[in-house]
């Protein structure tokens, strides 16, 4: 079953809210879901963001240089 990323971390933000462990969260969620719905490294990953005081779902904003994509071949 696909799951989406923002129902995923909804349920591991409520499990941090809860006092769960990321790797309880984890397994929660990947036996409702199914063992692809999150790894435990995303879940830790998740709950340190968490525990730093940052409650966004919303993944970080990439930074660096853009590639860009050329597929001109003269």
């Amino acid at each position: 079953m696909d799951v989406s990323n923002e129902l995923v971390r909804g349920r591991l933000l409520y499990d941090f809210k809860a006092g769960l462990s990321a790797s309880a969260s984890s397994r929660r969620i990947c036996q409702a879901f199914g063992d692809s719905a999150v790894d435990e490294r995303k879940a830790r990953l998740w709950f340190q963001k968490f525990r730093s005081g940052d409650l966004s779902l919303c993944d970080k904003a990439l930074t660096g240089r853009l590639q860009a994509l050329d597929d001109y071949r003269p």
